[in-house]
């Protein structure tokens, strides 16, 4: 049996202490939850003690994970900015990373983190766990139907799939902040992206609508998203087929959407999302997850089919059930087994990074996208180019090209496309019609060389390629030298320039066409881009007519004119036309050269003596010592942790103190009252002491700790460096002892559980008392609390929670009980199907209804406000 796996989990909040510390608990044979990253604990043992009763070791630094030997694994659920640097530091420390999503804020660090990863040989794993919803594997078995089958959708014409929400006020959380990988499309859409590409692999084309559709907050923040992934008609798909991603922050349902699935044989309809999150927030123990009733949807909430019937007409309802249970526990699963012995990841590296690459097309093409209304006509076209365009081409000199003539302004969009055909036309600007610069075309990412890859002949030259930015240039290129990557693509443009016009030269053939084709697929593949099959079609016989073109030159450079607009062109013409427009966007794709990188490695050097009085005698500024050099040691181990205080903890606590005190000083004079005047003293000086002792304690305990390890005799084969933790252990196998100096006033006095004890008292005012109405016999006579009991208690708890220790200990109680009330309720509403289940199930659900039904009236109503309310503080 293999050694659990010890794991470090960077973060603590929902992402931590829901979606990964579970699981990690769950399964005490793979892993061992070594430590976590908590860098401002409020209590000894942390959040993961706090809800779980376990305790493990807390770094405060992310370099304290680092260079900790012992952890093996790190899972980073912190921010999503963060996880491209927290990543590149864990694998560059030789730890496997489990990345929550979305696993970086950009394709090109996604691919760095690949190329780091594979260069050691760990394990790098992109955390999309909705692959393992329980609805999501009812659609795969759905889809997996042939379609002889009854309940077969046929060929699939459209797939819709939603994350929609209702929520008016921003979270005030750093989600709302305009950082890298913010907004919903990095957030919810990693996930619909993910499924989406497992079921039905890369699109053709995407087209996206980004917007924050509030008006609040940062408006580079999206709360509302809709992308259509855009599938031609092929094997795969007899029909064309669109999917439809949509997320969107004001939905006002009962029940979200989730999945609309349409086919030529039917019809599939999905509500409610997964119910895994839920459990995982209120569940009492981890072994939770290991039950049988975990994971599995409530029969309320399986999808519904309508399929046709044989005759074509009558239209069959049936449900189709969602039997597999939810396993997101399956993926910790796979990653222990990749870790340990080499297994195949489920979730794929580069499908990780695919995702991050629809997000970044999809943000591309909702910034530039032209969008008018079906009844406006090419001026109004052009006019909106104008708006929206970078470099403001004028209207007048603009030209759009569709099928080989110029557009006219008062020519209707209407009129020319049809409703479901492709509106793409191609833009000629004049070089005098650019209000501002001409949009340049960065170039594409390059994904970084492997090791084992050659570098190109030093002698290879760049291709002369045309620009992008103007109009169609009719200049001949040179001949090419061999072997360039983009000869063969050269061929095919210098072809389809002279299928337009006689003037134009016929290209020489490549030497080795095949492998020409093949170099050059390679490229344009290696930049994110698709192979144009197009560009595997050969050209059609010339006929006679069609279009003319005559060769003009406009600021020295040489361009094709269209000299009869209203001519139709040939099928030749048609093809070269088709042919150009990829050929234009593809020769501009950069060939670089890989440079020979000589890593140096850097020393500290210390700064000699008098150096800084000479180069200031010079009027040069002064030499600094590096951080990590302490000039001036302080003997006094307790003033350099004075700098160790965190400040935002007790900024929050002083401001609340010093609002509080302003409104008692408000309402009682001091001056007339000296006796409420001193009390108000006391009670600030209290209040001010708790914070500030606290962490003194902290500072303390940390220079006891480090003072005790410099006392400590390193071994003798091995003299250890002042004041460095020693790495060995103890031979002797003794128990660490505490320090022989422990400063006084360490450990927390009888006062500080007095208090504690005080403050739980007013956190559970009523929560007995109430605990004990709802677990009465149901028929009891439980009369409801007076008005008056109601005022006194609302008043108590309105005053007694402005503590936060208050209300934090009274929301615990307040979330196990609002989990019970809703695990019940969804028992009691599921349909129960007395052939396909047990007895004994049917029956615990028939008594549970009955017994709900024996509650009063008030009880019943109040159930049903937890039930339709969100969750109680909720913050996912």
């Amino acid at each position: 049996m293999s050694k659990p796996i010890n794991t470090c989990v960077l973060g603590v909040g929902l992402a931590g202490l829901t979606f990964h510390i579970p699981f990690i608990l769950a399964l005490p044979q793979i892993f061992t939850l070594h430590s976590v990253l908590e860098r401002n604990p409020q209590s000894s043992g942390g959040k993961v003690y706090d809800r779980f009763g376990v305790s493990a070791k807390i770094h405060r630094t992310l370099g304290q994970v680092l260079e900790d030997p012992e952890i093996e694994l790190v899972i980073i659920g912190t921010p999503n900015q963060t996880h491209y640097d927290f990543a590149k530091a864990a694998l560059e420390a030789g730890k496997h990373v489990l990345v929550d999503k979305p696993v970086t804020a950009s394709v090109k660090q996604a691919k760095e983190l690949g190329a780091l990863a594979r260069s050691k040989g760990l394990v790098l794993y992109g955390f999309q766990n909705r692959r393992w919803d329980s609805d999501f594997l009812a659609l795969k078995r759905l889809l997996a139907l042939p379609e002889t089958s009854p309940q077969s959708l046929g060929a699939l014409v459209e797939f819709e799939s939603h994350f929609d929400r209702y929520r008016k006020v921003l979270k005030g959380t750093w989600k709302d902040d305009p950082l890298p990988a913010a907004g919903q499309t990095y957030d919810l859409g990693s996930h619909l992206i993910d499924q989406t590409l497992t079921l039905f692999g890369r699109p053709d084309r995407l087209t996206a609508f980004i917007e924050n559709v509030r008006g609040i907050g940062s408006p580079e923040v999206d709360d509302c998203f809709t992308i259509h992934f855009h599938y031609s008609r092929g094997p795969a798909h007899p029909y064309p087929f669109t999917a439809i991603l949509r997320g969107h922050i004001l939905s006002a349902r009962s029940r979200q959407l989730r999945y609309i699935v349409r086919g030529t044989k039917g019809t599939y309809v999905k509500y409610g999302v997964d119910v895994q999150e839920d459990q995982l927030k209120v569940i009492p123990s981890p072994k939770a997850i290991l039950e049988d009733a975990y994971g599995k949807e409530p029969e309320s909430m399986w999808g519904t089919l309508e399929n046709i019937a044989d005759d074509g007409v009558t239209v069959k309802s049936s449900i189709w059930p969602s039997a597999d249970a939810g396993q997101y526990i399956e993926l910790f699963n796979n990653l222990g087994g990749a870790i340990r012995h080499k297994a195949e990841l489920a979730v794929k590296w580069e499908e990780a990074t695919a995702v991050i690459e629809m997000i970044e097309l999809a943000h591309k093409s909702a910034r530039e996208g032209v969008t008018v209304p079906s009844t406006s006509t090419i001026g109004d076209v052009k006019q909106e180019i104008y708006t929206v365009c970078p470099g403001n081409p004028r209207v007048p000199g603009q030209r759009i090209i569709w099928r080989g003539r110029y557009l006219v302004d008062h020519e209707k969009v209407d009129e020319l496309w049809k409703p479901d055909e492709p509106r793409i036309v191609h833009l000629a600007v004049h070089p005098s019609a650019w209000s501002s610069s001409p949009p340049e075309i960065p170039p594409p990412t390059q994904s970084p060389t492997p090791p084992s890859q050659t570098e190109p002949p030093q002698n290879m030259q760049p291709l002369p390629v045309p620009r992008r930015t103007r109009n169609l240039p009719s200049t001949a290129f040179p001949i090419i030298q061999a072997p360039h990557p983009l000869s063969y693509i050269l061929f095919k443009h210098q072809s389809a320039l002279s299928a337009l016009s006689s003037e134009m030269m016929s290209p020489t053939r490549p030497i080795d066409q095949e492998a020409s084709r093949s170099l050059a697929m390679q490229v344009v593949e290696g930049n994110g881009w698709i192979w144009p099959t197009i560009l595997d079609t050969e050209f059609p016989v010339a006929t006679d007519g069609g279009l003319k073109y005559e060769r003009i030159i406009v600021d020295g450079q040489n361009f094709l004119s269209l000299v009869t607009p209203s001519a139709a062109p040939t099928p030749l013409q048609l093809h070269a036309l088709r042919v150009l427009s990829y050929t234009f966007s593809l020769l501009s794709i950069p060939i670089t050269h890989t440079a020979t990188v000589r890593h140096v490695a850097s020393q500290s050097v210390p700064i000699p003596p008098n150096v800084n009085a000479l180069l200031q005698q010079l009027g040069l500024p002064q030499l600094r010592a590096p951080q990590n050099q302490n000039l001036n040691p302080n003997p006094n181990p307790i003033l350099p942790r004075l700098g160790d205080l965190p400040v935002r903890p007790l900024l929050a606590p002083m401001l609340f103190l010093l609002f509080r005190t302003i409104l008692l000083l408000y309402f009682v004079s001091p001056a007339r009252k000296p006796i409420f005047g001193l009390l108000i003293l006391a009670w600030m000086l209290y209040e001010i002491w708790r914070p500030i002792r606290n962490g003194l304690v902290r500072a303390l305990q940390a220079a006891a700790a480090a003072e005790n390890q410099q006392n400590r005799p390193a071994p003798a084969e091995q003299p250890a460096r002042p004041g460095a933790p020693n790495p060995q252990p103890n031979p002797q196998g003794d128990a660490p002892r505490p320090p022989q100096n422990a400063p006084v006033g360490v450990q927390a006095p009888i006062f500080d559980l007095q208090a504690g004890a005080v403050l739980d008292t007013f956190a559970n005012v009523n929560v007995h008392t109430e605990e004990r109405i709802l677990n009465e016999v149901p028929g009891a006579d439980t009369a409801e609390p007076s008005l008056s009991h109601k005022v006194v208690i609302f008043f108590s708890l309105l005053l007694s929670t402005v503590h936060p220790a208050v209300w934090n200990t009274r929301r615990v109680a307040l979330r196990q009980r609002e989990g019970r009330i809703r695990t019940e309720a969804n028992l009691r509403e599921t349909q129960v199907d007395n052939e396909s289940e047990g007895a004994n199930r049917a029956q615990l659900r028939n008594g549970l209804r009955e017994q709900h039904s024996r509650r009063p009236r008030w009880i019943r109503e109040y159930i049903d406000r937890v039930v339709a309310a969100e969750w109680v503080d909720d913050s996912d």
